[in-house]
């Protein structure tokens, strides 16, 4: 009788074992899998947000380029009114405004 219980505990025993090691190998394939599948997607997203890095660039220095050639049409313009003979003749009058600003209204 005491050999079967001895059998039946080391039969136990070694199916635990047989268990643990089933199991503790399919875990460590897991996580590897799972570790690589994470690996992949950071790069992926990282080469996407470095695609975005570059565009917000490209688009900063279009709007620079956009910016400076505003101001230097601003300076020329105001050179030119500057450099204008008929400086000193008044502008638009109060009256003259309403009209350009009803106009303006209508057409947006």
């Amino acid at each position: 009788m005491r050999s079967h219980i001895f059998w039946a505990v080391g039969g136990a025993a070694a199916l635990a074992l047989m268990v643990w090691f089933v199991w503790s190998s399919g875990f460590a394939a897991g996580e590897a899998a799972e570790m690589a599948r994470n690996e992949a997607q950071r790069k992926l997203k990282q080469h996407e947000l470095f695609q975005l890095a570059d565009r917000l660039s490209d688009r900063e220095a279009e709007l620079e380029r956009y910016r400076s050639a505003q101001f230097e049409l601003s300076q020329e313009m105001e050179d030119a009114a500057r450099a204008d003979p008929d400086n000193a003749r008044p502008g638009i009058g109060a009256a003259g405004l309403r009209r350009l600003e009803r106009r303006w209204r209508t057409a947006h």
